[in-house]
């Protein structure tokens, strides 16, 4: 022990302050206290303003409601928007059809090859190939800006074929959509997506030729919805838990908490007042089974870059995704292009009593949770959100203090590799900062 301090003290010598994490979404920074001796706590401080959006909606027709919900964020505008509109309909008992159902999972799987591609190819990329930004690796690397690219306008795309826009999807409404897409932007958008099955796999070919830091190895609880068709997908009811347990997702307040942190605007989530992990890797984890065949046959190719136990595996979690999600697409995609009814009416709202609704899906970083309760007049009176990046920020701290831990032991004293060094297990859980910081009440 006695070495190991003395060890320490050639090492980090006071605290240290990163003011900005530079390509995360939103705005946060980093914290290390140590005392002399060894790391004492880590925190991840996030700056974000607070967006009142469960305050915001009190009051507001449901319709009106669950068109401000998106705005919560940009990148995950259709995550929220699928969601809260579930929420809402499970709130009045609407059921929406079998064609409303594989047209939002289109639109949701858009959504996540939009954001795992902006994620992998201009974030999480140039850490790997020892870049500072996406600008400059592209210099270098052309081809491999030009695949991240090619799958972010696709899933732009996707969400602007079936949900008018690519971000704040108006077109998605409680009962169904406003409009349907045509046979031709089905047909196109498949013929697309197959043309990408190559650019697809260009993130996970770049990733395999390195490892996880073992710094960060902790066993830990991972939590993912199961999908309603054991097909690998974002819908379902029930969320499993790796620890064995498993919980209908309209209970989850019994398990998952949300409690407040004096050093950030967003909050604090807990499984069983345990941290936990959730998103790409969580879902891997618990229902990889799902995947689709060239998707699963390069994860068990590279299954050692896939541990359950190391948060950077997260990135190879994406990647993985990534192909699954572009098959899948292109399958639903040609699917409806024969199948769709043009004329299908949406199924308009009918509210006589008041009622609450729950939904859950799993958004492209993880576990999202909606409530919302309305009156008999159709406002609503109740809602609580819960997002995937509030649901993780204790074990990325926790992970941040391992490496900030372990570099003080190795002896590492220059701060801008421990900056770098912590910047990157950030990172790789590809937080969405925006997202967190909607939670915060008006006192």
């Amino acid at each position: 022990m006695m070495a190991k301090s003395k060890k320490a003290a050639k090492s980090l010598k006071h605290p240290l302050s990163i003011d900005h994490i530079a390509r995360i979404e939103g705005k946060a920074g980093i914290e290390v206290e140590y005392d002399g001796s060894e790391v004492k706590v880590v925190k991840m401080n996030v700056y974000e303003g607070p967006r009142y959006f469960e305050a915001i909606t009190i009051d507001k027709p449901v319709e009106e409601a669950v068109a401000v919900f998106p705005r919560v964020c940009s990148f995950c505008a259709a995550a929220h928007k699928i969601t809260a509109v579930q929420a809402a309909e499970n709130a009045i008992g609407l059921k929406p059809t079998e064609q409303t159902h594989k047209l939002r999972e289109l639109l949701y799987i858009g959504d996540f090859i939009e954001s795992h591609a902006l994620h992998l190819f201009l974030l999480a990329l140039p850490d790997y190939l020892g870049y500072p930004d996406a600008f400059q690796m592209g210099q270098d690397h052309k081809d491999i800006l030009t695949a991240g690219l090619q799958l972010k306008d696709i899933g732009a795309d996707i969400q602007t074929t079936i949900g008018s826009r690519y971000i704040h999807q108006e077109n998605v409404l409680i009962g169904g959509f406003g409009k349907l897409p045509t046979k031709k932007s089905l047909e196109t958008l498949a013929a697309r997506l197959k043309r990408l099955y190559n650019a697809s796999e260009e993130a996970l070919e770049n990733l395999v030729s390195y490892r996880n830091w073992p710094e960060v190895d902790a066993d830990r609880i991972h939590l993912a919805l199961k999908p309603y068709d054991n097909t690998y997908t974002m819908l379902g009811d029930t969320v499993v838990a790796s620890d064995g347990d498993k919980f209908k997702a309209d209970a989850y307040k019994i398990r998952i908490n949300e409690s407040v942190v004096g050093h950030s605007f967003a909050k604090h989530g807990s499984y069983n007042d345990q941290c936990f992990m959730t998103g790409a890797l969580s879902r891997y984890t618990l229902f990889g089974e799902g995947l689709s065949s060239r998707a699963k046959e390069l994860a068990n190719m590279y299954e050692s870059h896939l541990d359950p136990n190391n948060p950077m595996s997260n990135n190879f979690a994406q990647a993985v995704e990534l192909v699954h999600f572009v098959h899948r697409a292109e399958e639903i995609a040609k699917s409806l292009s024969t199948e769709i009814k043009p004329y299908e009416k949406r199924i308009k709202p009918k509210i006589t009593k008041a009622g609450t609704g729950v939904s859950m899906s799993e958004a492209p970083r993880g576990l999202l949770a909606y409530t919302v309760g309305i009156d008999k007049a159709g406002r609503v009176v109740e809602n609580d959100i819960i997002t995937p990046t509030a649901m993780f920020m204790p074990i990325v701290e926790a992970d941040l203090k391992r490496m900030a831990s372990a570099l003080s032991e190795q002896g590492v004293s220059d701060t801008k590799i421990i900056a770098q060094k912590l910047e990157t297990v950030v990172r790789s859980y590809d937080p969405c900062v925006s997202c967190s910081v909607h939670v915060a009440d008006i006192q």
